[in-house]
């Protein structure tokens, strides 16, 4: 299968300073824009403090209510996306590009002048709270977390669990801290893609291209090093009926000279279903249902997992089963039907992600966020195609060691 290289984002500065980079496309009258500010989790100073900063920005501002802003989206037909990740503040409009002058100025006032009001801080709260309790019942959730604690450390901001307790903590004067120090014109970068005539560029100068406010200034903030805790670790949740399994370890930095072929062989060994890890632990063997290896991005950094879920007599088998296959990337060649097996998946998946220019949006927004600038996502077309067995094995005898491995068991 061919794919193409990608044209990369075109690069435009406000006269304030700040990059928007647009991504030219199919124009289905169709706007998204990220606004993305930097910091997230890394930068705070209790727990959910980001979180719940960005998410209570569109609760009230200066301008408009909270329910004022919820009409105005939802008579325009638009959809708002905001969340907080490890490096970031994320805030995402979808709308139709005709609305997209009318409502841009809405978001402006919630960005730049919120109100952060305590009855709704109060709501938000309550209902998050709640969503904790009960995702802390689930076995695959509870795993997550230790699996992060134990990666990173607990005096990282990665690595502190939440406690039920942190949600009645949080108080109207923590996200106007945090809100203080983290968003402004100084700390912010915009993606544009879909329709991008004059009319939406001159409204995305009118709000966010012109004029100085806030004054954070978070570019030169970086996280402490992980501080790693003890490799094997379980964790009794009772009246479960299944134990959830997280293996992995820190893996390499996007910037890294074998961080694409570490990708590919990810994909081999437990990234899809006829996979390694799928053939041997869920069809031969039958001791879980889904079994999976991926590498998530934590800002700048990347970790290697696999997760699955099991039946109690069949954790300690299935672990059996899992660094064996790790072993056999280590001690056996690859065949090459296996590999042209995978590059020709990998090179499928591609192109369902990248089609569209609103998809082909959120890969840029990734690799900026990585580090590694947007000619990584072509530069992992190449190494793709261009990937042999030889390496793969030797990237597995590198960065896959046992050794290294950190292991969370959580269950009955």
């Amino acid at each position: 299968m061919i794919l193409s290289h990608l044209a990369l984002p075109v690069t435009r500065v406000m006269p304030n300073g700040i990059s928007l980079y647009h991504l030219q496309g199919e124009d289905r009258g169709i706007v998204r824009l990220d606004i993305l500010f930097g910091g997230g989790y890394s930068v705070q100073h209790k727990p959910l403090q980001a979180l719940f900063t960005n998410r209570m920005l569109r609760e009230g501002s200066e301008g408009y209510s909270g329910a004022d802003i919820s009409r105005w989206l939802d008579y325009y037909g638009a959809w708002i996306d905001m969340y907080s990740s490890q490096g970031c503040n994320h805030i995402i409009l979808y709308v139709l590009a005709k609305h997209f002058p009318l409502l841009l100025p809405v978001v402006e006032d919630f960005i730049k002048r919120p109100l952060f009001p305590q009855d709704n801080l109060d709501v938000v709260r309550k209902n998050n709270k709640a969503h904790f309790l009960i995702n802390s019942q689930k076995v695959d959730v509870v795993a997550q977390r230790y699996f992060e604690r134990t990666l990173w450390g607990e005096s990282h901001p990665l690595g502190r669990l939440v406690e039920s307790g942190d949600y009645d903590a949080i108080t109207r004067d923590d996200l106007q801290q945090y809100y203080n120090e983290v968003y402004s014109n100084k700390n912010y970068t915009l993606f544009l893609s879909g329709t991008q005539d004059a009319a939406v560029i001159d409204a995305i100068a009118t709000a966010f291209g012109n004029g100085e406010w806030g004054a954070a200034d978070v570019a030169s903030v970086r996280m402490a090093p992980p501080s790693p805790q003890s490799g094997k670790q379980k964790i009794v949740l009772e009246n479960t009926l299944q134990s959830a399994i997280k293996v992995g370890c820190l893996a390499l930095p996007s910037t890294h000279p074998d961080f694409f072929d570490l990708r590919f062989l990810n994909v081999l060994l437990g990234g899809y279903f006829g996979s390694r890890l799928m053939s041997n632990i869920r069809e031969e063997n039958g001791y879980t249902y889904d079994i999976i290896s991926e590498i998530d991005a934590y800002g700048k950094d990347n970790v290697f997992v696999v997760s699955s879920q099991a039946a109690t007599e069949y954790v300690e088998p299935l672990l059996k089963e899992l660094y064996k296959e790790i072993e056999r990337l280590q001690t056996e060649e690859i065949p090459a039907e296996e590999v042209e097996l995978v590059r020709n998946y990998i090179m499928g998946e591609l192109c369902r992600e990248y089609e569209g220019a609103m998809a082909k949006s959120e890969v840029f927004v990734n690799a900026w966020l990585s580090g590694d600038g947007f000619d990584s996502v072509n530069r992992y077309i190449d190494a793709i195609k261009h990937v042999t067995p030889q390496k793969l094995q030797s990237v597995a005898r590198k960065y896959l060691q046992r050794d290294k491995m950190f292991e969370i068991v959580v269950g009955a």
